[in-house]
């Protein structure tokens, strides 16, 4: 279940194209999520877009004028509203009211709101020509609503409204992320115990070529370290995320490396270890490479009737006789005794928590959206989760 259920947002919108990517999300906050939204629109926004439009998705007058409404008083409804809010989100946001808010100007409806609001229940979604974005007067007004602990959205780097501006940086994110980080900041309210924490997971499989075309790997997706990397990146973690070969989008939030083979995964992970709070290797290191890998294609008349192969690294166990104060957690795939298996390999690699799972259980472990898990810590104290999603999996692992 989101956080964002049940909550109640102020959502501002100035005069930016991007503006109709708004409408969408008022819908799936008040549709999906069952937000009680109150939308707030400048002269400008007005311009690209008309208040009917979100008064039928929201339910509710939309306020365009700060001395005028339809139902309430307006003497003070500026500060009772934004007071009664759990989040204001201003989607899009122009130059313009970035410099109304970072100089303190309150000028109509939705600015004076803004001097009310508390920077850490604001977000801001900046959307703008490239050019605009990049101006030095920007930037400076974005680092200062930074230190001021305003949560940005960054702008996302992709094709702009016109043909002349083409490509660059400036474009709204799309619903999912807009979502994602609405959920981070009413998260970070809550002040979780990853806030702050610095984060490191794996996902995905590894790839061991055996010529130029063909490789020995495994069904890992990597959507059980997305879930887990996109979980932690909303409760306040800095998040970096080292992906295995897959298909499916990078996690929203985190800082995220990609790499092919056992090798490049242990390289990546020993480069950041020591500087981690929380190490998670929930990817699936493929344990065999082909000892010598052929140039090119081998030609089927040449393909030999047994491979020479040799076992990789075992990452987790380095990382078991390296660490310091870092929390290790590693995940376990097996067909049988399971528990036995997974409870020996504590010991021997010097875990706090192993994750296990058996991917002969119906939706588990691989290529799935759910998971059926048992959590071990180092007392061997076992917590088993039922099959549920990832994404709720992932929450649970979090909180044991």
């Amino acid at each position: 279940m989101s956080v964002l259920k049940d909550k109640s947002i102020v959502l501002g919108l100035t005069g930016g194209i991007a503006i109709y990517k708004s409408a969408s999300l008022l819908r799936r906050l008040t549709r999906d999520l069952k937000c009680d939204v109150t939308v707030v629109m400048t002269r400008s926004a007005q311009k690209f877009m008309t208040p009917l439009i979100f008064e039928t998705f929201s339910g509710k007058e939309v306020i365009t004028d700060m001395f005028t409404s339809k139902n309430d008083i307006v003497g003070t409804r500026h500060i009772n509203i934004i007071q009664r809010a759990d989040l204001v989100a201003i989607i899009p946001a122009t130059a313009n009211i970035l410099g109304k808010i970072t100089a303190g100007i309150a000028d109509d409806a939705l600015s004076t709101m803004l001097l009310v609001a508390e920077p850490g229940k604001t977000v801001i979604a900046p959307a703008m020509n490239k050019n605009m974005y990049i101006n030095a007067v920007v930037q400076r007004n974005l680092q200062q609503l930074r230190k001021l602990k305003y949560h940005i959205i960054e702008p996302e780097t992709g094709e702009l409204a016109t043909a002349e501006e083409g490509w660059g940086i400036g474009r709204l994110p799309d619903e999912k992320t807009l979502i994602f980080h609405l959920e981070k900041a009413i998260s970070a309210q809550k002040k979780s115990p990853l806030a702050h924490k610095r984060i490191l997971i794996t996902g995905g499989p590894t790839r061991e070529a055996i010529d130029d075309i063909r490789f020995i790997s495994n069904p890992s997706t990597g959507k059980m370290g997305i879930a887990l990397a996109e979980t932690a990146a909303k409760a306040g973690a800095f998040v970096n995320y080292i992906s295995g070969p897959t298909t499916i989008p990078d996690p929203i939030g985190c800082k995220t490396q990609h790499v092919v083979t056992a090798k490049e995964m242990k390289a990546a992970v020993l480069d950041l270890y020591k500087d981690q709070d929380i190490v998670v290797m929930a990817a699936a290191v493929e344990d065999i490479r082909p000892i010598k890998a052929t140039d090119g294609k081998l030609k089927k008349n040449m393909i030999p009737k047994s491979l020479n192969l040799e076992i990789t690294d075992d990452i987790l166990l380095k990382l078991g006789k390296e660490k310091k104060d870092q929390i290790l957690v590693g995940f376990s795939v097996e067909l049988e005794n399971e528990l036995e298996n997974s409870m020996a390999k504590i010991e021997k690699k010097n875990l706090d928590w192993i994750v296990v799972n058996n991917p002969r259980n119906d939706g588990s472990a691989f290529a799935t959206d759910t998971n059926q898990v048992t959590i071990i810590n180092k007392e061997y104290k076992k917590t088993t989760l039922p099959l549920q999603s990832k994404a709720d999996i992932a929450k649970a692992i979090w909180q044991a």
